[in-house]
């Protein structure tokens, strides 16, 4: 890829993980954002370091999306790191090992996760708070047993949920969950109990 195409999918990108409701995938990775303000910024140079340490699309994207999620929701490429990256694909390689590390501590009481007591959060967002559940379990928990709909209803007040759901519901759409796996991960874990 060139640098100029890594830079419009970095504001494309930008535009889909910020506060608007631009979809990346609706609108395939295209937006309104000139190709000549590209030779206006100063950041240039990291863009063509992309474009040559990777070259290809998919490499490239995922790590934007690696670095949207985990260093700058707000795109801020000064946060952007290689480290980062790397510390994601790992986590991708091993996502259903990691499931079910983060779920193991959990099923002794696996519906608490859900509950969302009057005037406090859930446990599984205090969890995912706490890093001690990633974004991606939230996301698969959220396919295999439906919990958000139920959290909207009874979070509607609060000030933290709707960015968290807005970074689940943007980051899902470049996932590939092995959706029967995790449902089998999380079947053996509560039928251990």
């Amino acid at each position: 890829m060139q640098p100029i195409e890594v830079y419009l999918m970095y504001c494309a990108m930008k535009a889909h993980f910020g506060k608007g409701d631009y979809d990346f995938h609706k609108f395939g990775g295209k937006s309104k954002v000139s190709r000549d303000s590209f030779y206006k910024r100063n950041d240039r140079l990291f863009f063509v370091r992309l474009s040559r340490k990777y070259k290809e699309y998919d490499y490239i994207r995922n790590y934007l999306v690696s670095n949207f999620v985990r260093a700058s929701r707000d795109g801020w490429i000064g946060h952007f790191h290689e480290k980062i990256y790397e510390d994601w694909e790992k986590y991708m390689q091993s996502l259903t090992y990691n499931f079910e590390q983060e779920l193991s501590p959990h099923v002794d009481d696996f519906e608490k996760l859900f509950e969302v007591p009057e005037g406090s959060h859930p446990l599984l967002l205090k969890e995912y708070f706490g890093k001690r559940v990633s974004l991606e379990t939230l996301i698969i928990l959220d396919e295999l047993v439906q919990y958000v709909d139920d959290w909207d209803k009874k979070m509607w007040e609060d000030i933290l949920w709707p960015d968290i759901k807005k970074l689940m519901t943007d980051y899902q759409k470049f996932l590939t969950i092995p959706k029967e796996k995790c449902k089998m991960v999380l079947l053996k874990l509560i039928k251990k109990d």
